[in-house]
């Protein structure tokens, strides 16, 4: 027997969509997505933010709001924005606005570069956009516009609180910016979800930025979890050439050279994992990472972080203390 029903848009009630403008960078489109219980007790959040908020958004609204989150999670609550760019302005417009978003000056005439530069020219060529550009440079603008505008804004409009230690989560150029982000003195991240960096592109910025930094800091205050797949490392000249593992590896050297007090790493090569496949394994290790949550890391503060929430629903129940 055939099921009747009729078929109704499913309702997104915590989560706003819109677009703003940056000067000299252009429009972005931003999704904000609000944890379950934000209008209650004049509470403040941290936030999690996706660059790329095209792709890497659904992912971690997902991991911090989903059903199962929302049921079994211990994650705190967080605001998840994505930072992304507008669909009618296409693909090779992404392509392009986010290698400049993501990089500090760099030629692109290196071979990375110029191999970049050709999938770039096939991407602009199919849209028929041949006079488009493609160029690098845009870091500290759009760290910029990350911290002094759009932060601020959203602040101004949900319950974020500022102070709070904010989650910058990146992938391939955009995991480029997070790692430069980093050792930026100027951020206001304090976690960082940095999947697949491209450390070829730009070369020896990143490096670069980590040395200034200890030049003049005995201390990072930041939780970190790095990762790259491992297919990622020698199967695909150009993902060689982007030096993922290289990234990785090298962070995580870094982190033991320096021995910072207050600074955590948590590195991964994953397993069975591709340029294209990664992202939601690793945002979803990633956040439990940096809120040192993962099982078979964090036990101890598993088991606290479960207490609590037993105590926090033994609490609103009523029920007498034990013990």
């Amino acid at each position: 027997m055939a099921i009747e029903f009729e078929p109704q848009s499913a309702p997104s009630e915590r989560h706003d969509r819109f677009d703003v403008i940056a000067d000299r960078l252009g429009r972005y489109t931003i999704d904000v997505s609000l944890p379950s219980g934000h209008d209650r007790g004049g509470a403040r959040f941290p936030l999690a933010l996706a660059v790329d908020g095209n792709l890497l958004f659904d992912v971690a609204q997902v991991a911090l709001h989903g059903g199962f989150a929302s049921v079994g999670g211990m994650l705190p609550r967080t605001i998840v924005v994505g930072v992304g760019y507008p669909a009618d302005e296409g693909m090779a417009s992404f392509y392009a606005r986010r290698n400049y978003d993501f990089h500090g000056p760099w030629a692109m005439a290196d071979p990375l570069g110029q191999q970049l530069q050709a999938i770039f020219k096939m991407m602009k060529t199919a849209e028929g956009k041949l006079e488009m550009e493609m160029y690098a440079g845009g870091y500290e603008r759009f760290m910029g516009f990350l911290r002094d505008e759009l932060l601020p804004s959203l602040a101004a409009r949900y319950p974020i609180d500022l102070n709070g230690r904010h989650t910058l989560i990146g992938d391939s150029s955009g995991g480029h910016f997070a790692l430069r982000a980093l050792y930026d003195p100027t951020s206001p991240f304090r976690r960082y979800v940095i999947i697949s960096p491209s450390f070829g592109s730009a070369e020896g910025a990143i490096q670069k930025a980590e040395a200034d930094y200890a030049a003049t800091h005995d201390d990072l205050d930041a939780d970190v979890f790095i990762c790259c797949g491992r297919v990622e490392i020698d199967q695909e000249p150009i993902n060689a050439m982007c030096r993922f593992g290289s990234a990785v590896t090298w962070t995580a050297e870094q982190f033991a050279i320096r021995k910072w007090p207050s600074a955590r790493i948590d590195w991964e090569i994953m397993n069975n994992e591709d340029h294209g496949s990664i992202q939601l394994r690793a945002i979803a290790a990633g956040l439990r990472s940096v809120h040192r949550l993962r099982p078979g890391v964090d036990q101890s503060e598993i088991k606290k972080t479960q207490a609590a929430i037993l105590e926090a629903m033994r609490a609103s129940r009523g029920d007498p203390e034990v013990g």
